[in-house]
């Protein structure tokens, strides 16, 4: 009768409880002594210690709270799994609370997550992570309340409750009883326990409100205790994991240098200035001849393995870096202890620690056969250069030398051509020259006796007189002889014009001929006298010469001649371009000009020739001797002729061409020459 009694108390079963009491008063006498407290139904919410009664009955006695209050204690103590501790937790409340569902929520990061439940006759589901918002299997807004007031609270007829009656899990589930209880620890907030009874109204009584603020301390010891406990597995574990991906990085790294081309090292230096080798891979013997162990202990094996010549960049290298923690880097040789020289490459990025040390972790490389095949590439490369040198001085050479025939071949065509004109000048102008001589003396005698005529015959007829008067024997009488000594002036002008011609196209010889710089200047502008003219664009152009007092030079006449006409000719063409765009006046006011300007200094003459077009600007200076180079439009120039004409001076000579030029205010060439008397 006693453990039914305590089993009908323990489900809220108070019509059963009141019944037996009434019927069995002797079999439960020792347990009606002691009078509890019963919850009304007029009851709604309300906190601990503050609920009052308005009826009594008899209830459970205290020794079964102690016994219900020790063994919930015992098996929530003796779980420190959370998961355990949850599905323990969830059973005894359950099984004492008189509810037929139970829901746990814990605080996690200021959010409330329902992390077990249970319902009558099933077993509990336990770690799960559902955000209380997003239930639907518990009423929110008296989660809320008792997450705010941190008080436990309890509905004796949820269904009659005014401040729930729109919350949609009690229109939708009408549960009869409603206990939600915090759990607090240290006063702070560590979780929720909502528990519900849906047949009978009042289910959840002081007593059991008392026996479950109990468990809930007590579940708030062990549940901090699971967390610290499980906090700290998660730790171990994650030192486990981490120690072993500390040994599988260790073994990879092991295995990844054992591999990699070259010796992997790691030198530190102590804060005190102690230097000490902490690794070094297997390929230390391969490059050094020395094992790991040796080279462990001898840390200044390096120093004293690299070659004397390159000593000095090694210590240099180590100095800066030490200085700049900078990433060091250096090429050098060693010398092995059995005598092999090697080139190595090695480099190292450098870490300062906080003790103050210094960890180098880096890199030797045996770089001896890129060496060698640098050494051979560039033996390569630089005979690739010579032969790339030789094959362009030839081409230089042929095109040079092909101008060269191109301008000779012009220039001798123009010499026969030339030549051939003044030789042809000279046979009728000699015969021209003879006869005028002869008929002078002619003439006079003729004129002599036709005034012996006149004076010894004074009487003329008048048909002589007509005659007189219609041929105007007076004016031929004085105007005769002038005309045969212009006509000899005609001649005189001509022989020197055919001896300028022969001047100008005189072939040159194999070696050196003196020459007089003067006649060939006057010569090429003798030969360029028609583009001097006047014409209806421009008035003539001026050409004014300053001779100073020169010796013959030993040259080549001819290829001199040429450079005079590429010169003059060049300069012509710089003042056409000029007038270009100014009228006859402009042109008249400040005339086209050319000076040539002869002189000797030093054992050189020199040969100025300035014009006043627009000059050149310091781009065209730089290419204006430059093979193909020209200024000019197409059909207008080859780009060939001052090109050939520095040749001639430069190489033919051993003279000097240079060109001084200023936009706006013309261009003037400089010829230096050696005498060689």
């Amino acid at each position: 009768m006693t453990q039914a009694y305590y089993g009908y108390a323990r489900w809220g079963a108070k019509a059963k409880v009141a019944d037996l009491e009434r019927r069995y008063p002797q079999l439960l006498a020792a347990i009606l002594k002691q009078a509890h407290s019963a919850l009304s139904i007029d009851e709604t919410v309300f906190a601990v210690g503050t609920v009052t009664s308005t009826t009594s009955s008899s209830s459970v006695s205290d020794s079964l709270d102690l016994c219900a209050i020790l063994k919930a204690s015992h098996a929530i103590s003796s779980e420190i799994e959370l998961e355990k501790l949850l599905s323990s937790l969830l059973s005894i409340v359950i099984e004492n609370a008189g509810a037929n569902k139970c829901v746990l929520m814990l605080l996690r990061d200021d959010r409330l997550l329902i992390k077990g439940s249970i319902t009558e006759g099933s077993k509990p589901v336990v770690l799960q992570r559902l955000p209380v918002e997003d239930s639907q299997e518990i009423p929110h807004r008296l989660i809320y309340k008792v997450k705010h007031d941190k008080q436990t609270a309890v509905l004796v007829n949820a269904s009659a409750e005014p401040t729930l009656a729109n919350d949609p899990y009690i229109i939708r589930q009408q549960p009869k009883s409603i206990l939600c209880s915090p759990i607090l620890y240290q006063g702070q907030l560590k979780g929720i326990l909502y528990l519900e009874n849906n047949l009978v109204t009042g289910a959840f009584t002081s007593d059991r409100v008392e026996l479950l603020n109990l468990i809930c301390a007590q579940a708030a010891i062990s549940l901090e205790n699971a967390r610290l406990y499980e906090r700290s597995q998660n730790y171990a574990q994650q030192l486990e994991q981490s120690f072993n991906e500390l040994s599988a990085a260790q073994s990879r790294f092991h295995n990844l240098v054992d591999n990699v081309p070259g010796v992997v090292y790691q030198f530190r230096m102590s804060a005190d200035g102690i230097t000490s080798l902490t690794y070094i891979s297997a390929d230390c013997y391969t490059l050094y001849e020395i094992t790991p162990e040796q080279a462990t202990a001898n840390v200044g094996f390096l120093t004293q393995m690299v070659h004397p010549d390159d000593l000095a960049s090694f210590q240099q290298t180590y100095t800066d870096t030490v200085q700049t923690l900078s990433p060091w880097r250096w090429e050098g040789r060693i010398v092995t202890p059995s005598g092999i020289v090697k080139w190595i490459h090695g480099e190292s990025r450098i870490e300062q620690l906080a003790d103050g040390s210094v960890v180098w972790d880096g890199l030797f490389l045996d770089i001896s056969e890129q060496q060698a095949a640098l050494r051979e590439r560039k033996i390569a490369e630089l005979a690739l250069q010579q032969k790339s040198f030789d094959l362009e001085k030839a081409l230089t050479d042929l095109q040079n030398a092909q101008l060269q025939m191109i301008q000779s071949e012009k220039m001798s065509a123009l010499g026969n051509l030339v030549a051939g004109i003044a030789h042809e000048m000279n046979n009728p102008l000699g015969f021209i020259a003879a006869s005028i001589k002869q008929a002078k003396p002619t003439i006079a005698d003729i004129f002599e006796h036709l005034k012996l005529y006149q004076e010894t015959f004074p009487n003329k007829s008048a048909e002589i007189e007509d005659h007189a008067d219609e041929i105007d024997l007076e004016y031929s009488f004085s105007d005769l002889p002038k005309m045969l000594d212009s006509m000899t002036l005609a001649c005189d002008r001509l022989k020197n014009i055919s001896t300028s011609l022969r001047t100008f196209s005189r072939a040159d010889r194999d070696y050196k001929v003196p020459f007089n710089i003067h006649e060939g200047i006057d010569s090429t502008i003798l030969i360029l006298k028609h583009r001097l003219k006047a014409n209806e664009q421009r008035p003539a152009i001026e050409v004014v010469t300053n001779y100073g007092n020169l010796p013959q030079i030993e040259c080549f006449p001819g290829q001199l001649n040429q450079v005079f006409m590429n010169i003059l000719a060049n300069a012509i063409d710089a003042l056409e371009e000029s007038n270009i765009g100014r009228d006859l006046a402009d042109i008249q006011a400040l005339p086209n000009r050319i000076t040539i300007t002869t002189s000797m200094t030093d054992r050189l003459v020199k040969i100025a020739i300035a014009d006043n077009a627009q000059g050149m600007s310091e781009e065209v200076q730089e290419k204006i001797f430059d093979h193909l180079f020209t200024t000019k439009g197409v059909g207008k120039g080859t780009g060939l002729g001052l090109a050939i004409a520095k040749s001639i001076i430069l190489e033919k000579h051993g003279g000097s061409l240079e060109v001084q030029s200023e936009l706006g205010q013309g261009t003037e060439f400089c010829i230096r020459l050696p005498i060689h008397v």
